[in-house]
């Protein structure tokens, strides 16, 4: 992009599901604003907000898109995003709100004049959580944001942010990537911040109307499906932490030799290495390197696991099996961040 590209160059896309009468007022603000196109994709909404979308159709600008049964989040960002590649073919970029008035108009327009100085990456609309941030907010947000950290290695202020800005190149790539719901957009950070280019925040307001009530994220069921994203950066470690506890447990009753019975457990680091290579950090590092350090690593943990093991079950008098569990879950913790700092470390961003 260039100064001339400016914002009639780049449409808004707003996601919507039972929206008011407000949502025209924010379509002729951002029009008059100078974006080029808003694109609105009703997600299923009731009969009764009809009115709110046919009058939204009739304004100069509006493409109005529709689900007839609610479809989720991801999936209409993704509806959205398809429309914009097909049909929107001189625009050079993406910004996608809310539609429930979380965003303002300067807000909008302040992310997506950001995007030249991201050079080629995606831009969030960062928040800052105060004191007058509802309790249900400030607190899911502050346990994802060290959760996204753990997993991908990248520290976001906000990693929940529904307004962000894409450059039109990045967006083929995003239609391919899983989640129908508020999951998708996790997806998102997680594979630019994973493949090295990490966004660039820029801060906006933090508006929560009415304790954020009109808001359709459900607590638990929507909380569960964007852990369910971080998860899968660790899921290979509990794969390999029970292979590692089952030949523990088995060659210990068989030899009564804690040191052989970790030996014989460590071989579950082939699966570990395996997985987390090819699927959780995609890395391109050269596989010779890489094993090396990642033996290392598991050398490492292993003489620090027996000293542990060794002394809480000789000087404590813990019990053996649950001295493991917990001696080792704990260094899988360890160990996954080591592997993703220095065995599989994220290219170098651009």
């Amino acid at each position: 992009m260039n100064a001339a590209d400016n914002l009639s160059r780049i449409a808004v896309l707003i996601p919507a599901r039972e929206p008011e009468m407000q949502l025209l007022i924010l379509l002729r603000e951002l029009l008059a604003a100078g974006f080029g196109a808003v694109i609105v994709l009703d997600d299923g909404s009731s009969s009764s907000c009809a009115e709110v979308f046919d009058a939204a159709a009739r304004i100069a600008g509006v493409h109005c898109l529709r689900h007839a049964v609610n479809l989720g989040k991801g999936r209409a960002l993704k509806t959205g995003i398809n429309y914009f590649l097909n049909e929107l073919p001189r625009f050079t970029a993406l910004v996608t709100a809310d539609a429930d008035g979380q965003h303002t108009v300067a807000d909008i327009v302040h992310v997506a004049q950001a995007l030249p100085a991201a050079h080629g990456r995606v831009v969030l609309g960062s928040r800052k959580f105060a004191r007058d941030v509802p309790l249900r907010s400030k607190l899911g947000n502050l346990l994802t944001r060290q959760a996204f950290r753990l997993a991908t290695g990248a520290k976001l202020g906000d990693t929940q942010t529904g307004l962000r800005a894409f450059p039109r190149d990045l967006l083929p790539e995003l239609l391919l990537l899983g989640g129908e719901h508020y999951e998708y957009e996790m997806t998102v950070l997680a594979h630019l911040c994973r493949s090295g280019r990490r966004p660039l925040e820029v801060p906006i307001k933090t508006v929560y109307l009415d304790g954020n009530k009109s808001s359709h994220f459900d607590p638990i069921r929507d909380s569960m499906r964007i852990y369910f994203v971080l998860m899968r950066f660790f899921a290979s470690s509990l794969v390999a932490s029970g292979i590692d506890f089952a030949g523990f447990s088995i060659t210990f009753t068989l030899t009564h030799n804690v040191l052989i019975s970790i030996i014989v457990g460590r071989l579950s680091s082939l699966a570990n290495f395996a997985l987390n290579k090819r699927f959780v950090f995609q890395s391109g590092v050269p596989l010779p390197r890489a094993l090396l350090r990642y033996y290392l690593l598991v050398l490492a943990v292993a003489a620090v696991s027996y000293g542990f093991i060794r002394a809480l079950t000789g000087y404590l008098a813990w019990n053996l099996f649950v001295t493991k569990l917990v001696v080792d879950t704990l260094l899988s913790l360890a160990s996954f961040s080591i592997q993703r700092t220095l065995v599989f470390p994220v290219p170098d961003e651009d």
